[in-house]
């Protein structure tokens, strides 16, 4: 019983830090949970501190996420298809789900697909520093 509930904690533990960005995940099941991670993009996620005013690249790039949908793939197991409203969402793909997905042990397994509807969404009129 002791031994299963360490290894069960230890396992846990390893998912947690590994989900995080350096984390080295050792475990498909680590991996998972780092990709999962990066997966919570959607534009509700940045909605409350966009809406405040809180201008950045990374809440204006969430708020162009509309959704996130997993599906079977055609080239890989899992295919990944990341609606966007605006191309600033782009940023979430290319530099946080990419730096989430490289070492995550699933990269073999994913294909990822990134739409942008027929019209873009003006997301910010003005911008001041």
């Amino acid at each position: 019983q002791l031994r299963q509930e360490t290894i069960v904690r230890s396992e846990i533990l390893h998912a947690i830090i590994s989900h995080r960005s350096g984390g080295r995940p050792l475990t498909l099941e680590a991996g998972v949970v780092r990709i999962a991670d990066a997966l919570d993009m959607a534009k509700g996620r940045s909605r409350i501190p966009f809406e405040a005013g809180s201008l950045s690249i990374h809440s204006v790039s969430a708020a162009a996420v509309e959704s996130v949908t997993l599906a079977a793939g055609e080239a890989h197991p899992i295919r990944i298809t990341i609606e966007l409203s605006n191309s600033a969402g782009l940023f979430q793909l290319d530099q946080l789900l990419r730096e989430k997905l490289r070492g995550s042990g699933l990269e073999p397994h994913l294909e990822i697909q990134a739409r942008l509807g027929d019209e873009e969404k003006r997301l910010l009129t003005d911008f001041k520093l």
